[in-house]
């Protein structure tokens, strides 16, 4: 059979007009900024496909595939950690092929093809010769499986707006990978709506591709009408200081380009993601709606491989989400662990949902049975937690608010600001509007708190009395906002 052309894809003058007239139409249209445009296929994906083990096994480890395996087929298989060669038809007449994000890409028909990029369209020769084409996969012991943005896709060369888009911003941590992430626009998107968010942190060694190849998080999200962010969590960061600051900032980006509802901002992860929404959402509660944890660390241990990283204990409890669990208090949160997880094992999601309970906050908790550490756990939920996003709604005046700061740039939530005592240690406030005066249960480390016109709900035009329930914290000043 004929090999594939992959010398680099010069567009020609029509597929030009195209673009360029479909990026001036979205300029044009309220609510929608620059997000780029995208080379895609359009056509359909082969209704076979074959796969292959790589080097070839003695005995086989699986089966060959048979001639005509389905694509749901071939990404139900598990698969032990190794190489696999997908292979497919190219009809007569095809002029270009699709292969999609993959987790392992590595090579399309023999030309390299990093898992790092993004979708690959792929030029055909007009000989109107029917090919076999091949690509291949490195399969890792977290994924033990096909992940694939979508089926490979067979037909003729066009442009998309929708869909997985690399985005580009500013970002100070340009040097360690920031300001690059990857959007999902669902197809049939009206971008002067302003859409749910869902923002997704990486697991170690992944990238901002890594959730591009879950084809279940997609069509949940076009399903839903919810748009997905991939930020960069800057490598195996844990999410502290910097990484934290590239997720936010990703945020704020988007939502310069794209109409985002702020009140329908959704965060989540897997593993080290998984970890990070927890320890970003609790930082910042006012600014998400929920907060999903797929096999997370809740509190980081210091004997593992992570003290390189976070150094000491105070190192570790700036990122532990366990130790500010107050900061829960209006934010919704959902734990998922499988029960067989030996590397971040299910105690971790156990304990910070006890410690959620334990206050009276809302706490969702799902144990996997049979599960590892494993992608796929993240795709059995895919549905179910971009539906939770898509209706979940960020508190903005709740009547209630406490909030931890563990580092001296967390000095405010809800609009409600404090003054600390001291420059580093924590602080810490617990207020409350309750009948007909505003209450400081708590307070620790702070020095002032000031509050905003309308916070817990009340009228911007009253300023109910304040009331001081901690006799610890009498010479704490709190005051209303002046007038505007």
């Amino acid at each position: 059979m004929s090999r594939l052309l992959l010398s680099p894809w010069r567009p020609p003058p029509a597929a030009v007009a195209v673009a360029l007239g479909l990026a001036a139409l979205l300029q044009a249209q309220p609510g929608r900024a620059d997000l780029p445009t995208r080379p895609t296929v359009i056509g359909s994906a082969p209704s076979a496909f074959t796969l292959e083990l790589l080097p070839k096994r003695v005995p086989p480890q699986l089966p060959r595939a048979p001639e005509h395996t389905p694509w749901a087929e071939l990404r139900a298989m598990g698969l032990e950690p190794g190489t696999v060669r997908i292979g497919f038809e190219a009809p007569a007449g095809t002029l270009a092929v699709l292969i999609p994000v993959c987790a392992g890409r590595s090579s399309v028909d023999g030309a390299p093809a990093n898992s790092s990029k993004s979708e690959l369209v792929i030029d055909l020769p007009r000989d109107g010769t029917e090919r076999d084409i091949h690509f291949e996969l490195t399969i890792s012991g977290y994924e033990h499986r096909i992940s694939c943005s979508e089926p490979p896709r067979v037909g003729v060369r066009g442009v998309a707006h929708d869909g997985l888009l690399p985005f580009d911003f500013e970002s100070p941590h340009a040097a360690s990978g920031g300001g690059h992430a990857v959007v999902y626009v669902p197809s049939g998107h009206d971008p002067t709506r302003p859409a749910a968010l869902l923002v997704g942190l990486h697991p170690w060694n992944g990238n901002i591709w890594t959730y591009a190849a879950y084809e279940d998080l997609l069509k949940a999200a076009r399903a839903d009408d919810v748009v997905l962010l991939f930020p960069s969590g800057l490598g195996n960061s844990l999410y502290t200081a910097a990484a934290e600051d590239e997720v936010l900032r990703a945020i704020d980006a988007l939502a310069k380009n794209l109409s985002i509802d702020p009140d329908r901002v959704t965060i989540w992860g897997a593993s080290m993601g998984g970890a990070g929404a927890t320890t970003v959402g609790f930082h910042h509660p006012d600014r998400f709606a929920a907060v999903v944890s797929l096999f997370g660390d809740s509190k980081y241990d210091l004997t593992t491989y992570v003290r390189s990283i976070l150094h000491d204990g105070l190192g570790a409890h700036v990122v532990n989400a366990l130790d500010i669990v107050d900061n829960a208090r209006n934010l919704p949160v959902w734990l998922i662990h499988g029960e067989d997880d030996h590397v971040s094992p299910i105690a971790q999601s156990a304990m910070l949902a006890r410690g959620l309970r334990a206050k009276g906050f809302a706490a969702r908790f799902d144990r996997v049975p049979k599960a590892g550490h494993e992608g796929w756990v993240v795709s059995a939920f895919a549905g179910r937690f971009v539906d939770f996003a898509l209706h979940a709604r960020r508190a903005t005046t709740p009547p209630r608010v406490s909030y931890w700061s563990v580092r001296p740039g967390d000095t405010e939530a809800y609009g409600i600001r404090m003054t600390r005592a001291l420059p580093t240690g924590d602080a810490f406030f617990d207020i409350e509007r309750a009948g007909d005066a505003v209450h400081l249960h708590e307070a620790r480390g702070v020095l002032s708190i000031r509050l905003p016109r309308g916070a817990f709900g009340v009228s911007p035009t009253e300023t109910p009395p304040i009331v001081c329930d901690d006799p610890t914290a009498r010479s704490v000043t709190v005051t209303w906002d002046p007038a505007p």
